[in-house]
């Protein structure tokens, strides 16, 4: 097999969102600190994405509306989305860091990566800045696929606790792009029923999985089993990408759900599964969301052992099952006429 890589700078700490704020520079710093260090994996460098990179999918108001922040000590986009006087070149550099790690997994050069960059991406709209965040990096790296490479059905799973509103709308009338999402409902920012399912085109090529707080290891596993994975290679992916936000752990302090490390690690070996069967193992995460330090560190290294080899077998989660079962019988009930009754 070849290297895993991964995308981790010290430059991604230079985007102050201020005291108090749950998206800190610190989930960087812990990072570096537990990643760095581990063997097997392979560094790749980021570099900064350019406008008309940044374009594929946001407007060129909305590119200069951040670029005009750089050098301003704090300015908001809105209550949740602080910037500083580097923010805007962060921004560029994180969504720069996902091309980055699709370009070498696109050479041959890795078989799949983890992009862990800052600020996220999954909320920003095409001409708006939310949630955290400033560009969409991870719609930008579908765009990037398709345009650069003529890549034609790419996957993006997105199982961060908040629905990723930008990165539906990114692609809602798209047949080339599958949206598949786990989180919890209703919730911030509000989107992500069961029936927002894509439109003309693209109508059953989004995939949301609303779920109640406090589903944990089993849920998710059940759901990945009898609706992601199904949906997901009946649409035989030639890339899949995983917005990993890791705020539905248990220790999160926003996210409200009960799912481990262990559980991202399944989450993850599943997609790993689709991208060897679909998608010559190609396959980038991103990450996204999750605010406690612990959590975060230790579902990334969870999910990046899974993407190097190093984890043995993994042993199935032992909650009690049949919670998920009204999620899994709705989803099938709204799914079987664009993916048929599996």
């Amino acid at each position: 097999m070849k290297d895993t890589g991964f995308v981790l700078d010290e430059r991604y700490r230079l985007h102050d969102t201020g005291p108090g704020h749950p998206e800190r520079s610190d989930r960087i710093g812990v990072l570096m600190r537990s990643i760095e260090e581990r063997p097997g994996l392979r560094r790749i460098a980021p570099r900064a994405a350019t406008g008309d990179e940044i374009t594929l999918v946001h407007d060129e108001r909305h590119f200069d509306a951040v670029d005009r922040t750089s050098g301003l000590a704090r300015a908001a986009f809105d209550a949740d989305t602080p910037v500083s006087a580097d923010s805007f070149g962060t921004a560029c550099l994180a969504t720069g860091g996902v091309l980055a790690a699709v370009d070498a997994v696109m050479a041959g050069e890795i078989d799949n990566a983890f992009a862990m960059v800052r600020p996220p991406g999954h909320h920003a709209e095409r001409s708006q800045a939310m949630g955290f965040c400033l560009f969409n990096n991870i719609a930008v790296g579908a765009a990037y696929l398709r345009r650069r490479y003529g890549l034609n059905r790419i996957l993006i799973m997105d199982w961060d606790v908040h629905h990723g509103n930008g990165s539906q709308h990114s692609f809602y009338a798209d047949p080339g792009v599958l949206f598949i999402s786990t989180h919890r409902y209703p919730f911030y920012p509000g989107t992500g029923s069961i029936d927002e399912v894509g439109r003309g085109e693209g109508e059953g090529y989004t995939v949301n999985l609303p779920l109640p707080a406090g589903f944990g290891d089993t849920e998710y596993d059940e759901l990945f089993e009898a609706v992601v994975v199904p949906i997901a290679e009946a649409y035989e992916p030639e890339f899949v990408l995983i917005s990993a936000g890791f705020d539905p752990h248990a220790r999160d302090p926003l996210g409200g759900m009960a799912v481990t490390e262990a559980g991202f690690a399944r989450m993850a070996r599943r997609l790993l599964d689709v991208a060897e069967h679909c998608a010559q193992r190609r396959c980038v995460a991103v990450l996204e969301g999750g605010y406690d330090l612990q959590a975060i560190r230790d579902s990334s290294l969870a999910v990046l052992d899974q993407f190097s080899g190093r984890s043995e077998s993994l042993a199935p989660p032992t909650g009690p099952p049949g919670r998920a079962t009204p999620v899994v019988d709705a989803a099938r009930r709204r799914f079987a006429e664009y993916w048929g009754r599996w």
